[in-house]
């Protein structure tokens, strides 16, 4: 056993998109009022987190990501991302390759054999977060010189990448696409209409039309069309669907491979298109990497997320103690999925709560989102007394982030800020031990130096790491992500799996932690 005393309960806060930056130009975190994160910050005792690049599993330099991020919090070590293992397959001409993927390779066999189409659907972006439109170019070109037809559905970014960055992007995928006779644009649309999550029923509506029938606009000029819409304001993400001038739709035996990055994009179309009357024509759906939720046993995916365990919550099970997770519904992948290495059933001793998210499009007026009902159950826990670790998911920065509105990013973290004391009050009160962290940074660059406009993507700043409870003299280390697991389990008194090897972040193995009442 460690040389900690096991702490009980022992709550973490995950305050999403809470990055640490100086500069206050751009930087809503600094710029909203945080008095009591502020406090805790002073009074407590607090370090920095790595938490981008090869620290979460990802190319040296690439900023983090909520699923890198969280993967690594739980996993206690960095875990490999799977657009570094799809580039490797890439790259290689042996039997590892690419063009020799099972599920790939029955795609191909199914569209040849009935002499179907194939859709990619997938983003043109070099943001690498939902998706990458090199791994896009090179599906393309190689169902293309299988003989197979192959219409690709151009997805959007906007978010990950530069606001209306898509001319460019398009052109350099036309590029490099351009020996494949027999690949061709079927429909163009940003990513609010077929990828995000959770998505919007009338947009949603608009991608299944576009791609099913051909029923949107049509245009010769994809570049052209993308301006006019700059014109209108739009972002790349906001792009109302298009068709091009050949496209007729999805026809009896063609195939649908969804060409992403993350578990949760993408589901809800892919889902739609599943019920609805593609089913009876389709051939065959495949996704680049692993969908979740029922979509699972239906989608052949290339890529499938290795084994990440013992993880912090299977850790903490087995160890016989409790736990409540509390998350909310339009972020609830980052605690419930990623933190738990892509392990859906639920631990004896856990529990997992999720508060409904306001609509998607009354998020910039609504920034507290669930944030109030989250953390009335969390003080109720520490009430009680009957969990020895909750979990508390708060994701307003990062999500609010994410739509570039800087005010209502301030918002939300004020909002969280006020949160933030009844809960500390309570843990005060209590005796027990708080740890606020957040597993990547978003808030505190909202405009882009280069252009001036907003910034939505995620940052490769360090997150904070503040551990309120313990004795005054409780010193920290600077560390990564991959600590926050090996240092929890410590201040639980809890063996940590000889699988992480994240070091825990206290200085000295004797630090002295408070007994909880």
């Amino acid at each position: 056993m460690s040389g900690f005393v096991g702490v009980r309960p022992l709550v973490l806060v995950l305050l999403d998109g809470w990055g640490i930056r100086a500069e206050r130009e751009g930087n809503a975190l600094a710029m909203a009022r945080t008095p009591i994160y502020d406090r805790l910050a002073a009074a407590s005792a607090q370090t920095l987190l790595s938490a981008s690049g090869e620290d979460v599993g990802l190319a040296p330099g690439k900023p983090g990501n909520a699923k890198a991020g969280y993967l690594t919090l739980g996993a206690g070590r960095p875990v490999e991302q799977s657009i570094l293992r799809i580039n490797r397959a890439i790259q290689q001409d042996d039997a590892r390759a690419i063009s020799t993927n099972p599920a790939l390779t029955r795609l191909i066999q199914r569209a040849r054999s009935r002499g179907g189409a194939i859709h990619l659907i997938g983003m043109v972006s070099p943001g690498g977060i939902a998706g990458h439109q090199h791994h896009l170019a090179v599906l393309a070109a190689l169902l293309s010189h299988e003989g197979v037809q192959v219409w690709v559905h151009a997805v959007m970014d906007g978010q990950d990448s530069a606001r209306q960055g898509g001319v460019d992007y398009l052109a350099e995928f036309f590029d490099d696409i351009s020996g494949a006779e027999h690949a061709s644009l079927g429909t163009i649309m940003g990513r609010a209409y077929a990828f995000d999550e959770p998505s919007e029923g009338d947009l949603l509506k608009s991608a299944l039309k576009a791609i099913l029938t051909a029923e949107a606009p049509r245009t010769e000029y994809p570049a052209a069309y993308l301006n006019d819409a700059y014109k209108k304001g739009f972002a790349d993400d906001r792009v109302p669907p298009a068709v091009s001038a050949k496209y007729r739709g999805i026809r009896q035996d063609d195939a649908v491979l969804l060409v992403n990055l993350q578990p949760d994009l993408g589901r809800t179309l892919i889902e739609a298109l599943l019920d609805g009357p593609a089913a009876g024509l389709l051939s065959g759906m495949a996704s680049l990497c692993e969908l979740e939720g029922r979509t699972k046993p239906h989608v052949d995916p290339l890529f499938v997320l290795p084994p990440v365990a013992p993880t912090l919550s299977e850790t903490i099970a087995r160890a016989g103690c409790s736990q409540l997770l509390l998350t909310e519904t339009i972020a609830e992948t980052n605690l419930s999925l990623f933190m738990r290495g892509g392990i859906g059933e639920i631990y004896d001793g856990e529990t997992i709560g999720v508060a409904e998210s306001p609509p998607f499009a009354k998020l910039e007026k609504r920034p507290d989102l669930a944030s109030a009902d989250l953390v009335a159950e969390a003080i109720d826990a520490v009430r009680k007394g009957d969990r020895d670790f909750v979990g508390l998911h708060l994701p307003n920065v990062g999500i609010l982030g994410r739509t570039g509105n800087l005010r209502a990013t301030v918002e939300a973290a004020e909002a969280i800020d006020k949160h933030l004391g009844r809960l500390a009050a309570q843990v005060e009160k209590r005796g027990a031990v708080m740890v606020v962290t957040s597993a990547f940074g978003k808030g505190e660059v909202m405009v882009d130096p280069a252009t001036g406009a907003p910034w939505r993507g995620p940052t490769s700043s360090r997150t904070p790491f503040i551990l309120n409870g313990t004795e005054k003299h409780s010193t920290l280390r600077p560390g990564t992500l991959a600590d926050v697991a090996p240092t929890l389990l410590g201040l639980m008194g809890l063996e940590v799996p000889a699988g992480m090897t994240g070091r825990s972040l206290l200085a000295g193995a004797e630090q002295a932690v408070r007994v909880t009442a």
